[in-house]
């Protein structure tokens, strides 16, 4: 004879409901880290428009500026975020993002002088796929605040943000992994 083994219930959602001035401050909380989000997205948008420039190779300067493009309405996408939740964008972190790309831009240009890659923007290039993972965690944590807080809005917004940084983000990681030989073996310029 078999036995039957029972399964529990599964657990529901238990719904705490909190005060309006608890709600607020992780609304503040919420706000302080989409600025975050804001200043790595600044940051990354405006490294892509500077590599893209510094570009020769013309399908790698497609691709770019098609990225530079979405990165522009992914800045307005978290501008409409803050409006979700009833706060206003930074405009400090635009302008401090701006600062991040233009350090990030140095950074490239040591790493291209110890790399042995130094002849065109390959360590830009390389920069530019470090501050899209930075982006891209951004938007992670921001979609887990979402989730956390259960804002619909919020977390529908950063999933499709999210996805599409992701896209972003490999097609830089080829474009790195297959520049990188040209740069260092022969010294190439992309």
């Amino acid at each position: 004879m078999a036995s039957v083994q029972t399964v529990p219930a599964p657990r529901l959602p238990i719904l705490i409901e909190i005060d309006r001035e608890s709600w607020e401050d992780q609304l503040d909380s919420v706000a302080h880290w989409l600025g975050n989000t804001q200043m790595a997205e600044a940051a990354f948008r405006q490294l892509t428009e500077d590599v893209v420039k510094k570009v020769t190779e013309p399908h790698v300067r497609f691709y770019l500026s098609d990225i530079a493009k979405r990165s522009l309405r992914h800045e307005e996408i978290l501008e409409a975020i803050f409006h979700q939740i009833g706060r206003e964008p930074s405009k400090f972190r635009k302008v401090a993002g701006n600062l991040v790309a233009k350090g990030r831009e140095v950074l490239a240009d040591v790493l291209g002088l110890t790399s042995g890659a130094s002849a065109g923007a390959w360590g830009d290039l390389h920069q530019l796929l470090m501050a899209s993972m930075n982006s891209v965690g951004a938007v992670g944590v921001a979609q887990q605040l979402g989730l956390a807080i259960g804002h619909q809005g919020l977390t529908e917004a950063t999933l499709k943000l999210s996805n599409e940084k992701h896209v972003q983000h490999f097609l830089l990681q080829e474009l790195v992994l297959e520049m990188a030989p040209i740069s260092i073996l022969y010294k190439a310029k992309i």
